[in-house]
């Protein structure tokens, strides 16, 4: 498995590829833009050219950011826009895959088939892949579990555009215990159930600060957390996901991202990784 990290884009493209080298990272996920505002970003052609010398070392996963909800784009027109302008920018800078949240929602039903309404409606016009991410359950978040994410893809047009990105800390925390071989390879048969093999093409690879069936979101360190090193260890080392790509999104402190690196390809060298299956 190929990993790496999320890298906040505000010290621009050379700077994410000097610290990505730096990392020893094999991956890079960013936003396309503040993820805590509706402001647009506006690309010049220097920051395109500056990213397509990162996106020749790198491959390179975008994030929807965290203000468009697509379970509510019938409530306001915004939550569509914005998903658009994303999706706008990936095609600027020839990033080919977006991780999105499948947003919230009191009435989970309608979220699911908004979700679904969005992909739609963004893949009927533009060239690139969505990968829905699971959720931690926190709130009214859509996607806690894998029965509500299936539902989502079932309502989707073009499910050769449509996969999965799977993050270990909001499996944890939904409930699905990944601690150890049995509860791991449990979601994966689930997964393989509802969608068919080969839909997870992306892992956010984050241990877990708050306990199993929490439902609160929060990441933390590589084996630091309630998940454990055993899980990263199972999950790592496990062939079938060994051509994908991992992306670690665990708190910015420190020199921990030097550590986390240290932790993940200790879990990668051959002299210790085991099979889960």
């Amino acid at each position: 498995m190929k990993v790496g990290f999320h890298m906040s884009i505000a010290k621009g493209f050379d700077w994410i590829f000097n610290e990505s080298k730096r990392l020893g990272c094999e991956v890079i996920q960013i936003f396309v833009k503040n993820p805590r505002s509706w402001r647009d970003k506006q690309w010049t052609e220097e920051d395109i050219e500056s990213f397509k010398k990162l996106s020749k070392i790198y491959p390179v996963f975008a994030h929807l950011s965290y203000l468009p909800n697509l379970a509510k784009i019938d409530e306001d027109e915004k939550h569509m826009t914005g998903f658009f302008h994303e999706v706008e920018s990936c095609g600027k800078l020839g990033i080919h895959s977006m991780v999105v949240h499948c947003g919230s929602r009191e009435d989970a039903n309608k979220g699911t088939i908004m979700v679904a309404e969005a992909v739609n409606r963004v893949l009927e016009k533009h060239e690139i892949n969505i990968l829905l991410e699971n959720a931690s359950g926190q709130g009214n978040s859509i996607g806690r579990q894998i029965t509500e994410l299936a539902g989502i893809y079932r309502n989707i047009k073009n499910k050769e555009k449509t996969f999965l990105c799977l993050d270990t800390a909001h499996l944890f925390q939904s409930g699905y215990d990944i601690s150890n071989a049995k509860g791991w390879n449990r979601i994966v048969a689930e997964i393989e159930r509802y969608f068919g093999k080969n839909r997870i093409v992306l892992l956010h690879l984050n241990d877990s600060r708050t306990d199993c069936g929490s439902r609160v979101d929060r990441h933390w360190h590589i084996g630091k957390g309630r998940m454990g090193m055993e899980a990263f260890r199972i999950i790592l080392s496990d062939k079938r996901f060994a051509h994908l790509h991992g992306v670690m999104e665990t708190p910015k402190m420190g020199r921990m991202d030097e550590k986390n690196m240290r932790v993940m390809k200790s879990l990668l060298s051959p002299l210790v990784s085991r099979s889960s299956s």
